[in-house]
């Protein structure tokens, strides 16, 4: 008799014990990838909302995963650690409504874009590997802590809500070389005052801000190549300052401002002698101090000059100029529009992909 209750409660114990790993296999949700975008594993709908969800759930070994609409709500440690778990070095999410960020120390290339994130955890302990951060199309109101992502190389913090930046911050990333801050709220770059030095800055994007003066004689960026400061509330441009901080400057949109025309000549005579590439919108002032060109005019003496041969000769110089004042900003853009190419086909190419060696990854957004 106690022979057959052993027996029955030893069939009882490994009954459960069944019963508990299928139980517990159960609520292990695998990832698989859902398509592939390059060498970008994706997954589509994926919905990750507590820690006990994340800690339920495998992500494929890949060295690069993204997430395609779906939910995942809190970017937490947890989630963080399962990526690291997964060797995972590159993440995007999109549409994923992620509203909180802890930044995590092992990814070196992250890129949340429409997510509706709010907030950003930064640990100033923390030493992180993040090299590429793009957070366009979100609701950021701060840069809080930023500084501490010194290895970073490209910051896209584009159409956000923020407000105050200080310069300073971006001081303390000797290698960033593209920082897009552009259809944001910005109004001034903070209450410093010394020199901000940023040597290895080649693209600043400010456009679409409330900018209504640029404090050039703050900003040491050797080596900038492009600058936007398009559709602003600039009124001025100290455009020989400009150049003499900017060096290297090759690229400028200053379009949609109301610069005055004293900015506005000295733009154009500056910009056109040291052969930068700019955009400008036309003012309504004087033709003659508009155009920047040496035309040679046939002249004659006023004896051989009647009044009407000089009002008409008067208006066929100043169609003539005209004309030649739009085939030129037309080539301009035309020549913007390339260097801009040129420019996101360098960062598409920077971008290595570390699953196939030397092979090229291509941003997946």
């Amino acid at each position: 008799m106690a022979i057959g209750s052993l027996s029955a409660v030893l069939r009882w114990i490994a009954c459960a014990s069944v019963t508990l790993q299928i139980a517990s296999t159960a609520v292990v949700r695998q990832y698989t990838c859902d398509s592939y975008f390059q060498s970008w594993c994706q997954l589509h709908n994926a919905t990750v909302h507590m820690d006990t969800d994340v800690q339920a759930s495998m992500f494929p070994r890949v060295r690069q995963l993204g997430f395609i609409y779906g939910s995942i709500g809190n970017f937490s440690h947890t989630f963080n650690n399962q990526l690291f778990k997964a060797g995972v070095l590159r993440v995007f999410a999109r549409g994923t409504r992620v509203t909180h960020l802890t930044m995590p120390s092992t990814i070196e290339q992250l890129y949340l874009r429409d997510n509706g994130l709010r907030t950003i955890e930064i640990d100033p302990r923390t030493r992180y590997a993040l090299r590429y951060l793009r957070l366009q199309m979100n609701k950021l109101r701060t840069i809080a802590r930023f500084e501490h992502l010194t290895q970073l190389l490209e910051l896209n913090l584009c159409d956000n809500l923020i407000e105050d930046v200080a310069l300073d911050t971006f001081a303390t990333m000797p290698n960033l070389r593209q920082l897009i801050l552009c259809g944001n709220h910005i109004k001034t770059f903070g209450p410093s005052t010394g020199i901000v030095q940023l040597p290895s800055l080649t693209h600043l994007d400010l456009g679409g801000n409330f900018l209504q003066r640029l404090p050039l004689e703050r900003w040491q960026l050797p080596q900038l190549i492009n600058l936007s400061v398009r559709d602003n509330l600039l009124t001025t441009l100290d455009s020989s300052l400009l150049v003499r901080r900017f060096p290297l400057l090759r690229i400028l949109d200053a379009s949609a401002n109301a610069l005055d025309c004293h900015s506005y000549h000295e733009a154009l005579q500056t910009f056109v002698n040291r052969s930068v590439v700019h955009l400008i919108d036309r003012r309504m002032c004087g033709v003659d101090d508009a155009i920047v060109l040496d035309t040679g005019v046939v002249r004659r003496t006023p004896n051989e000059i009647q009044p009407d041969d000089r009002t008409v000769a008067t208006t066929e110089v100043r169609h003539l100029k005209e004309r030649i004042f739009l085939q030129q900003r037309t080539i301009q853009q035309q020549r913007m529009e390339i260097e801009q190419l040129r420019a996101n086909l360098t960062t598409l190419m920077e971008q290595f992909d570390l699953v196939a060696g030397p092979a090229r990854a291509l941003d997946p957004f």
